[in-house]
């Protein structure tokens, strides 16, 4: 049984992980920062960066939280079809959450494909990890179209 400063001690570092690196941020928010530094650690604000490889006479517009919901949806979908856990699904997009909000991630904020197949991959990858069954990677391309 753990002593109670044990207990205290490791709440406390808790608290600290999610304060710090471990903090999950308002990624669509961040993107429309109008600040010379942008919250992501790049030198320029997003919303004049280009991601995609579009014609420059092409303006690539940040996808909106809509997109993101519209992803967990379909996210659940799969995981009611295939009978996974809905908490595989939590982790998932725990997951897409965190690569978002990294300097890697920003791009596809910008690109609705891509953010498509950062999530895809999330959910792949929580699925690989936590659930008993996994699901082949064709069955996902299949579902995503």
């Amino acid at each position: 049984m753990m002593m109670k400063e044990e207990i205290i001690s490791q709440l406390e570092s808790m608290r600290r992980q999610e304060s710090g690196p471990y903090a999950c941020r308002d990624y669509f928010n961040q993107q429309r920062s109008d600040s010379k530094e942008c919250k992501f650690g790049t030198p320029t604000p997003l919303q004049n960066t280009k991601w995609s490889n579009k014609s420059s006479s092409q303006q690539s517009t940040p996808l909106r939280p809509s997109s993101r919901k519209k992803m967990i949806e379909w996210c659940y979908q799969i995981a009611d079809q295939c009978k996974f856990e809905r908490e595989s699904i939590a982790i998932a997009i725990s997951y897409l959450d965190r690569f978002l909000m990294t300097k890697s991630g920003a791009p596809a904020l910008y690109d609705r494909k891509t953010f498509q197949l950062v999530a895809m991959t999330c959910l792949y990858t929580a699925i690989k990890l936590f659930e008993q069954e996994v699901i082949d990677p064709s069955i996902v391309v299949h579902l995503s179209r």
